[in-house]
């Protein structure tokens, strides 16, 4: 369903879109065994997916470029898409095949997880008139390297227009095809594990040095509880506190759900430099100004308050199970910033 026109979107994404099964337990199996499960919960999951959920929560406009089946599972994706202002138009859903499932194991002591997922059935989307058109007007193309073919067609048209590509390098993700892919992103946060693969040093500062150095305007490492790293557009570092919780319940949506709070914040900036606001339904025909140079001019002080927005929320996400049921309120987040 759409929740509103399609060529009004702040943020388009490219990724897989999945249904979560979450299963607290114990501790994990080492082999055979019965073991009662603490507690379980559906919800909707994905990368980039869960970060446009993010997004779209805390007010900009989100799109999902995906192909998912027609079945049940592929019915609860886009309904809970929907409940987080999520437009689905182009997800492609294909007759008789299957939706992306995971299941999620959560150790109840420490919050770690262990995941175990079936892939979809779907064919890979393909790169489509209406893809084109939501990029060129969109503000940010956010990807994390999924539908690798029609993603590079998706780079391609923004780097012409001027659309800001962010990348999300999660852990266990990096491989040699994504060093061009990093290379040629705007905004780049990634995990410490992509990190380390991709720059060759363990310093995170450092990597977050060499990260800017090979082209992002906005480079990002983030390290769980230990905080976050940014190097801005002019070279300026920036060390992001994190909002430390004295118990962690689950760290799924941790990172995902900073990515969707920190491109949510920036929106917001945008739109502010623009002298807009995201209820105006005009916001995008003033395009002469490409979203790129405007993420080149933005200030250290609306950069950084990006950066702890994201911080609080992926904090305050691991206070209950799931990537995007735990998600706070817009109150409790400033609650906690102060």
């Amino acid at each position: 369903m759409s929740t509103f026109p399609q060529k009004y979107i702040d943020i388009v994404g490219i990724g897989a879109s999945t249904l979560d099964r979450f299963i607290v337990v114990d501790h994990y199996p080492t082999g055979r065994e019965v073991q009662q499960v603490v507690s379980s919960t559906t919800d909707g999951g994905g990368p980039v997916a869960t970060a446009l959920a993010v997004a779209g929560k805390y007010g900009a406009r989100t799109a999902m470029i995906d192909s998912i089946g027609d079945d049940m599972v592929g019915r609860h994706i886009l309904d809970d898409f929907e409940k987080y202002n999520v437009n689905t138009e182009a997800i492609q859903v294909e007759s008789g095949a299957n939706s992306g499932v995971a299941t999620i194991l959560v150790k109840q002591s420490t919050g770690e997880r262990a995941v175990f997922f079936e892939r979809s059935t779907a064919t890979e989307p393909e790169f489509l008139d209406t893809h084109k058109q939501l990029i060129e007007s969109a503000y940010i193309l956010h990807i994390n390297g999924r539908h690798r073919q029609l993603m590079r067609s998706a780079m391609a048209v923004a780097k012409e227009v001027g659309t800001i590509i962010s990348l999300d390098g999660g852990a266990q993700r990096y491989d040699k095809d994504m060093k061009p892919i990093t290379e040629a992103s705007h905004i780049v946060i990634v995990a410490r594990d992509y990190a380390e693969k991709y720059t060759g040093t363990t310093n995170l500062e450092d990597a977050c040095r060499i990260i800017h150095e090979r082209g992002a305007l906005v480079a990002g490492v983030t390290d769980g509880a230990n905080g976050s790293y940014f190097v801005w557009p002019d070279g300026t570092s920036y060390r992001c506190e994190p909002f430390t919780q004295a118990t962690v319940v689950d760290t799924t949506g941790a990172g995902d759900s900073f990515h969707g709070a920190f491109l949510a914040n920036l929106v917001h900036t945008i739109n502010h430099m623009k002298g807009q606001d995201t209820t105006s339904t005009t916001k995008h025909d003033c395009a002469s100004i490409h979203a790129v140079e405007l993420l080149k001019a933005c200030a250290h002080s609306d950069l950084e308050k990006a950066a702890i927005f994201a911080s609080a929320v992926a904090s305050l996400n691991t206070q209950g199970i799931g990537g995007r049921s735990p998600l706070p309120t817009l109150k409790s987040v400033q609650e906690l910033i102060g």
